[in-house]
């Protein structure tokens, strides 16, 4: 199953916002699983959550109530060490401001590379400290 959410995540790569107030359809798209009330705007609206949330449907993994909030995601599935994680788990980092939650990519030295939303405002492969970890997650398959 990780490797299903993964590939998900990757059919996303390089899709970014748009300059000024207009979003772009790829994003809104994924905003049409997040309440109403949320500002539809991607350059307000912090969308990593958004995101993870639109490959945990269209993979039909699941979603934590209140997706869109990205340390909800550390009550989704089931916890796994870092030095455990797999390609395609799903990893909460605490943030300035707030968390961000991502998959997995992998591991180097200090740097936990995750396939994310709104990293650089845009859908890509990045960096992240190992120390910013707050929890890694892996879809819990039924028995």
């Amino acid at each position: 199953m990780n490797q299903r959410i993964y590939a998900e995540g990757l059919k996303y790569i390089g899709v970014k916002e748009w300059p000024g107030p207009k979003t772009n359809p790829q994003i809104a798209e994924m905003f049409r699983l997040a309440p109403d009330w949320l500002d539809q705007d991607d350059s307000k609206t912090a969308w990593c959550g958004i995101f993870r949330g639109t490959v945990g449907h269209l993979t039909a993994t699941g979603v934590p109530a209140e997706h869109y909030r990205a340390a909800n995601w550390l009550n989704w599935g089931e916890p796994v060490k870092l030095d455990d994680a797999r390609q395609g788990d799903t990893v909460v980092f605490s943030r300035t401001g707030g968390n961000h939650v991502a998959i997995f990519d992998r591991l180097e030295g200090d740097k936990v590379w995750v396939l994310g939303g709104n990293q650089g405002n845009a859908v890509s492969i990045a960096p992240y400290a190992r120390s910013l970890v707050r929890g890694v997650r892996r879809f819990k398959e039924s028995k």
